[in-house]
């Protein structure tokens, strides 16, 4: 069964210090303070460069600093023996993109949005098709904030991110697990930032949204009713074995009070309340698979609940000894 998934990093800007809140096997915190108030910047976007001076800029545009941060990713990877990945410039980077937004905008940090949204369910309907696993960093003040459009970003911020991500201690170490997971290919990186004003430096808040493309497969719609059956058809790419398919439920997304969402950390993928397996597996209904390519049909009805559920396909892959969730989509149900 999904382990809890997601994890956050807060951030005061004010004060420009950093609260680290962890998910995984649990909830810890503890304090880092980041560099203190920096100078303003000069014309030319030098912190303290006056005329004439040669020194390097360090302000990325936000492109500038989705690339930076997945360079500094490969570069953590690499330290460990990992292939690196790839900037996923379509759905995940959407997605992570409005939810950066989202937490800037309202000062909070978590992994729920303020329409009471889940990761997959933003991952899906960017148009993802995949599994996200979601690392967050922001500030979570609850104030409200105008978010700059043409951001310039210290690449220091983006650097100290990463760092605090990746320098976690076991077992509070679910950004760095994350990051180090061997069959992650692909990243989504979404960034915000305030506009800046006279009391206040702005810091971005950072969406990094990992995803697993390890197989294809045919669209799933957005919304069925409460008994509609759902056809379930894909393949998964080898090394990765086909292992089964999922379907959990939880309740329909309501809009949530920031105060409410700081008080969330940890993001739980919430459990099937069904899976479905192969031939040979004691399965309420069995699984056609030939070679890679799978396909089922199964009823959606979770003792006739609507609500907002979640189909899984999980499979096998080399060096790890559990199931994996390979693909996540989301589907709204509607009562009958």
């Amino acid at each position: 069964m999904p382990g809890p998934r997601g994890n956050e990093t807060g951030m005061r800007p004010r004060a420009l210090s950093i609260a680290v809140l962890l998910a995984g096997c649990g909830v810890a915190a503890a304090d880092a303070q980041a560099p203190g108030p920096r100078p303003a910047a000069s014309p030319r976007g030098i912190p303290g460069a006056g005329a004439g001076s040669t020194a390097p800029t360090r302000w990325l545009t936000r492109e500038e600093a989705r690339r930076v941060m997945v360079q500094l990713i490969n570069r953590d990877r690499a330290s460990m023996g990992l292939a690196p990945v790839e900037l996923d410039d379509s759905a995940a980077t959407r997605a992570g993109q409005s939810h950066a937004e989202d937490m800037a905008a309202h000062g909070y940090l978590g992994h729920w949005g303020t329409d009471g949204s889940v990761p997959e369910q933003r991952y899906t309907e960017a148009g993802g098709v995949d599994v996200v696993m979601e690392n967050t960093s922001c500030f979570a003040d609850a104030a409200a904030r105008a978010l700059d459009g043409s951001p310039r970003i210290d690449r220091k911020n983006i650097e100290l991110a990463e760092d605090m991500f990746f320098h976690e201690k076991p077992p509070n170490d679910g950004h760095r697990q994350n990051i180090l997971k061997p069959w992650h290919k692909k990243v989504g990186v979404g960034i915000a930032q305030p506009v800046t004003t006279p009391t206040e430096i702005p810091v971005p808040c950072i969406a990094q949204e990992f995803i697993d493309t390890l197989g294809t497969y045919a669209p799933a719609p957005r919304t069925l009713r409460v008994g509609d059956a759902l056809h379930v058809d894909g393949a998964i790419d080898p090394p990765a074995t086909f292992a089964g398919v999922g379907i959990a439920r939880i309740d329909a997304p309501q809009a949530t009070p920031v105060s409410v969402l700081n008080a969330r950390r940890s993001y739980p993928v919430p459990a099937p309340y069904e899976m479905l397996w192969p031939p040979g597996y004691k399965t309420p209904i069995p699984v056609r698979v030939t070679g890679a390519h799978f396909a089922v049909d199964l009823p959606i009805d979770d003792r006739g609940k609507a609500g907002l559920y979640e189909l899984s396909v999980w499979a096998t892959v080399p060096g790890s000894p559990d199931f994996v969730m390979v693909s996540l989509r989301t589907i709204r149900v509607r009562p009958r």
